[in-house]
């Protein structure tokens, strides 16, 4: 554990007992939500996920609230032998049946992010455009880093437009003059690529066949302001300047900060005001066909109705909570619509006594103390990089991330500094603390962010497994160094005055050569060399992604890792929509769990390492688990050469783009 000049005081009652048992502090002190009572059941996959949430909704008696990044109308939430209607049926059924709804979605008001992944099909002009571009056009160098074709049928397209039409009459978002014409300025820009033949016909059809309102359904939308995005810009700049000056890690493009940052909460909260019956949500789901997958990530695309239809598999982990920490997520809810629609339900709901709220024993729920985190920029809250920061802090044993990016240097840096304080501390090396990471290493979720990668990867040891990017910048650094080192070892002008002066010339020439020679070695090891893996004493490191476990043996398809996920010890987890970014830990809006409780974090644990090593490397001691991933890692390395199908879907993260992007 690494050092600290914290005291805590532990009191006892003597007359019992004079011993106590001493133990980490996990949850992060002085902040906005303090540790609560709750009930926690992770929720692996989107067939739970999902099926956990309809059913939670279905059964809902007063109130859903729900916060996304992105909503599709058509998804169904349940598939297969199981499966109910759309999402946005139901909802509109509830409406209709006396349930109060309020739906809030992030949306990009510039109109940028949706020509990406469409966050709202059927609720902008993107959604019109992209299914005429030709599948040939997304692939384009000039197009794919910035355009992507959504999974969406015709037919889920139709149901999505419609729904959003009647939604739209009941739209509660306050009006922004600042955006509305930074918005109108970017409509005039893009409007002769809007496809005017469905405008005309949706304008005839609306004309003879008006859309009508939901009745009990709220719409609103948020996206950030101008001045928020100038605060924003601010903090990126000083960010960036620190790292010039070798005071921080990690630089992130100022424009891609400030022209799309998103409100990437996703939470749900049902009948908040009726204590027996309230229960929550905190996700890392997007509520978008993409999303929904089985634990067995097959590559079989099905109907959306009956199985996953997104273009890959797609690992991904999500919540139920109850009890008085729904709270926090209430007062989480509320801050975002009165902000976002000018409305009071802050004061609507204060009534409501937290220590009422039940602690649900729905199946699978455990009881836990837990605490709920949040980035939000604009009131100035990045508790949860604090609590990244105190847990690894903590760890003794072994740390699991699990998550879509794996690219916040300073993360990889306070890994580091933990370890050695170990080490320092006498810990032997032969006693390392595991790292086990499972991140994605295919271009879809790398591909924006290719050198804060690096980067951490490097601070690890492991700048080896993204090769091409590592010479590109370690040749940006030995250039300059280069340059400097043959002006120094130039033989000085003129003739030395004495004795003295010509000793140190020589003295210095020889220093110069000696320096030259180094670093011409180190640009010649970085242009015909590989790059070495460098083993860091006292920690050890598998950096990983997944594939699908029935994948062609000819063309191994990748398994997209959207999971928000962190385990130290078996003991302390949280999850939530945060990523392993800068962006996440400073800009966009973020909402984390976490708890300490062991009967939970473990069980968790084993279940994804089960699913991901088909069983193999679930093992409780880090050393046995470290050594089963290694095994596996190389047979499926030799396998994927000989064209043969994965043991499992674990394999070795490796990146071999030279691509260098640092807009995240």
């Amino acid at each position: 554990m690494a050092t600290s000049n914290n005291t805590s005081t532990t009191p006892l009652a003597l007359n019992c007992t004079n011993n106590a048992n001493i133990s980490f502090r996990w949850f992060v002190q002085n902040t906005e939500y303090n540790p609560d009572q709750g009930t926690f059941a992770p929720l692996v996959n989107g067939e739970e996920a999902f099926g956990a949430v309809y059913d939670a909704i279905l059964h809902a008696q007063h109130t859903i609230d729900i916060v996304c990044w992105g909503f599709q109308p058509s998804m169904y939430f349940k598939r297969g032998h199981d499966a109910g209607g759309m999402i946005g049926e139901l909802l509109a059924m509830q409406g209709a049946n006396n349930r109060k709804v309020r739906l809030l979605c992030w949306q990009d008001d510039l109109h940028v992010a949706e020509l990406s992944e469409n966050m709202a099909p059927g609720n902008n002009k993107a959604s019109a455009i992209k299914p005429h571009i030709w599948d040939w056009v997304y692939g384009l160098p000039v197009v794919r880093d910035y355009a992507a074709k959504d999974p969406q049928a015709d037919y889920e397209l139709e149901v999505d437009f419609a729904w959003y039409a009647r939604a739209n009459l009941n739209n509660v978002t306050k009006r922004n003059k600042k955006v509305e014409l930074a918005k109108g300025a970017a409509l005039e820009v893009v409007k002769p690529l809007i496809v005017q033949a469905y405008d005309g016909a949706k304008y005839i059809h609306d004309r003879f066949n008006p859309p009508q309102p939901f009745q009990g359904i709220e719409f609103a939308t948020r996206d950030f302001g101008m001045d928020n995005r100038e605060e924003i810009a601010h903090r990126v700049k000083l960010h960036n300047l620190a790292v010039k000056n070798g005071t921080g890690t990690g630089s992130v493009s100022t424009l891609a900060m400030t022209s799309e940052p998103t409100h990437h909460q996703k939470m749900v909260l049902i009948d908040y005001e009726y204590p027996e019956l309230a229960v929550g949500f905190v996700m890392g789901h997007n509520m978008l066909d993409t999303y929904w997958d089985t634990s067995d990530h097959s590559t079989v695309r099905m109907h959306p109705r009956m199985g996953r239809n997104g273009f890959h598999p797609r690992q991904d982990i999500s919540s139920r909570v109850s009890g008085p920490i729904l709270k926090n997520l209430n007062d989480n809810f509320c801050q975002a619509w009165d902000d976002a629609t000018g409305q009071s339900l802050t004061k609507a709901r204060a009534h409501v006594d937290a220590c009422n709220l039940k602690l649900r024993d729905d199946k699978d729920n455990v009881k836990v103390m837990a605490q709920v985190l949040r980035t939000q920029s604009q009131k100035g809250k990045r508790d949860i990089a604090a609590m990244y920061m105190q847990a690894i802090n903590n760890v003794t044993q072994f740390i699991y991330i699990e998550n879509q990016y794996f690219r916040w240097p300073d993360l990889a840096t306070k890994i580091t500094d933990v370890v050695n304080n170990l080490v320092n501390a006498h810990r032997p090396v032969d006693q390392p603390v595991y790292l086990f990471v499972v991140t994605n290493s295919n271009d879809e979720g790398i591909g924006q962010g290719t050198v804060n990668t690096y980067q951490m990867l490097n601070a690890l040891g492991s700048a080896d497994q993204i090769p091409a990017v590592a010479k590109g910048e370690r040749a940006d650094t030995l250039g300059p160094e280069l340059k400097t080192a043959e002006a120094e070892a130039k033989p000085p002008q003129g003739s030395a005055g004495s004795y003295q002066e010509a000793y140190g010339r020589a003295v210095y020439q020889q220093q110069a050569q000696a320096h030259l020679a180094d670093v011409q070695r180190q640009v010649w090891e970085n242009n015909h060399s590989p790059i070495p893996h460098i083993d860091i004493p006292g920690l050890k490191v598998h950096i990983c992604t997944l594939v699908a476990p029935d994948s062609n043996p000819a063309a191994w398809e990748y398994c997209y890792v959207h999971a928000k996920l962190m385990v130290v010890d078996d003991v302390f987890m949280t999850l939530g929509s945060a990523n392993i970014n800068f962006r996440s830990m400073a800009v966009d809006s973020e909402l984390n769990i976490c708890h300490d409780h062991a009967g939970v974090t473990a069980p968790l644990r084993k279940k994804l390492w089960g699913i991901h090593t088909k069983g193999a490397g679930a093992q409780d001691d880090p050393k046995d688990a470290f050594k089963q991933w290694d095994r596996i890692i190389r047979a499926n390395s030799a396998n994927q050469k000989a064209h043969s199908a994965p043991i499992a879907s674990l394999v070795g993260f490796s990146y071999t783009s030279d691509k260098r992007t640092t807009n995240d």
